[in-house]
């Protein structure tokens, strides 16, 4: 088994199935404020969206100033989550993390979806709110989970497709629930190979790479796309060179990239990057 996410809303249940599961496993469970404090290294704290949740407040406007740092953080968080990945098998319990891992098959990925009705029952009884209440929490709660997914990943968390597996704490017990999802997560399919670990850890490197650059004040700017290949430590840059500075453009991408630890060879190739080749979330 790789690793297991689970998707977290405004109940306990997945809390409470990740640490059932994890206990079954025999694994850590890993949180996103840990991921957060992890990437601390990577200067994630200087993107300012790390004390920003969708409990608490709206995410910033598509062009708010926090929007250029996005990426930045991104970087950061899927560089700290693969390190975790890497260092063992996990449980994470969080939002949408799993999608920095897209691509990297042996993630199950999980979503605890309850009725509204269920939920509101919850809320009552163990947080003393009111019907009322509780159905105003769930409606701004869900919608600035959507408004945080799409400012972030691009995507509407409630989408089916971004899960393996949707499980309905109304209907099933939470017994039940552990035993299918350790079922299938100590399947044969969920078993990395040692090609599924050298494609997560250049993953990895692509990551630490985009990081690197957004947070130098030389490169933070520029419109770049890379690809990383661990088992060489090469690391190929493409990007529409300026018709002045190219030189400058170029050695600031160099040395930049030459200080981030597992870069051997750096290429440079001015121009866009083949199709299919991003650096979107997961690719």
């Amino acid at each position: 088994m790789a690793m297991v996410t689970i998707a977290r809303g405004t109940l306990e249940s997945a809390v409470q199935l990740g640490e059932r599961l994890a206990g079954v496993l025999g694994c850590r469970v890993v949180s996103r404020e840990e991921v957060y404090e992890a990437a601390k290294s990577y200067g994630i704290e200087e993107t300012g969206l790390g004390d920003m949740s969708f409990i608490d407040q709206r995410p910033p406007s598509f062009w708010h100033p926090f929007s250029n740092k996005r990426s930045h953080y991104l970087a950061c968080f899927q560089t700290a989550l693969i390190d975790l990945v890497l260092a063992g098998d996990l449980v994470y319990v969080g939002h949408l993390a799993h999608l920095l891992l897209a691509g990297y098959r042996r993630v199950l990925r999980v979503r605890l979806a309850a009725p509204d009705g269920y939920r509101v029952e919850m809320l009552v009884r163990t947080r003393g709110m009111t019907e009322a209440q509780a159905r105003a929490y769930i409606r701004e709660v869900d919608e600035r989970r959507l408004r945080w997914s799409q400012f972030l990943y691009g995507v509407d968390w409630r989408n089916p497709d971004l899960y393996d597996m949707v499980l309905n704490p109304d209907k099933l017990r939470l017994d039940t629930m552990t035993r299918a999802v350790a079922s299938i997560a100590q399947s044969i399919e969920m078993q990395p190979t040692a090609y599924d670990r050298e494609q997560l850890r250049s993953l990895r490197l692509k990551a630490v790479c985009q990081a690197g650059l957004l947070r130098s004040p030389r490169t933070r700017g520029l419109d770049v796309t890379i690809e990383a290949d661990v088992t060489s430590a090469h690391v190929r840059v493409y990007g529409i060179a300026p018709s002045i500075g190219f030189d400058t453009w170029e050695r600031d991408l160099r040395t930049t990239l030459a200080e981030v630890p597992g870069v051997r060879t750096i290429e440079i190739v001015p121009g866009e990057a083949p199709a299919g080749l991003s650096n979107d979330v997961g690719a």
